[in-house]
């Protein structure tokens, strides 16, 4: 079961790539695309199984990185050119009118997101091959995520540097939006500005 659970964050990442890959293409061609990497995946996981049930800390380290893997693709994809970045995109759910400060914040916010679980992939490959298991397990289970709850906090924290009062809604605000969205039926806002 820790196995499948293991493989589940690369499914998820595959199936999106894949997704994103074929938009404008022919229907047979995006059913096509879409299905080679899980095919893909399900091939690696085949002939992987018994090597990775013989070694679980492999199952371990997959699952961590699946995750974190997967958390800096979703930063990262929407910094490409023509994409909202997904921090302006979350910001756009609490602001009514995102102004260029803001817009340009969100923007940088989501660079340092990605970067941030960029680098705790990176962190985990290193601890994994070159460190003690203890000292990679200590990591993945409690110093990732205290580094993790310390980066949202500082970011937090920046707000009241570079934005000014109008644009800074504290957590309660973000939490309220968050709420509101989630349970609104109103379609999701479509229009905003990509130029930061």
């Amino acid at each position: 079961m820790t196995l499948i659970l293991a493989a589940v964050p690369f499914v998820s990442l595959t199936a999106v790539v894949a997704k994103g890959a074929v938009q404008g293409e022919a229907p047979v061609v995006q059913r096509v695309v879409r299905a080679l990497p899980l095919v893909a995946v399900v091939l690696f996981l085949a002939i992987a199984w018994q090597p990775l049930l013989n070694n679980v800390r492999l199952v371990y380290l997959a699952d961590h990185l699946g995750v974190h893997t997967t958390l800096c693709w979703l930063f990262a994809r929407t910094l490409l050119p023509g994409r909202t970045p997904l921090c302006t995109e979350f910001a756009s759910w609490v602001h009514e009118d995102m102004t260029p400060q803001l817009l340009w914040y969100t923007r940088q916010v989501t660079k340092a997101w990605a970067l941030f679980f960029g680098l705790i992939v990176l962190t985990s490959i290193v601890l994994f091959a070159l460190a003690e298991f203890t000292t990679w397990i200590a990591f993945s289970t409690m110093v990732g995520p205290a580094l993790t709850a310390c980066f949202f906090l500082i970011e937090n924290l920046c707000r009241s540097r570079f934005l000014p009062p109008k644009d800074r809604v504290g957590l309660a605000g973000t939490w309220r939006a968050v709420q509101a969205r989630t349970q609104s039926k109103a379609p999701t806002p479509s229009k905003v500005r990509h130029e930061c």
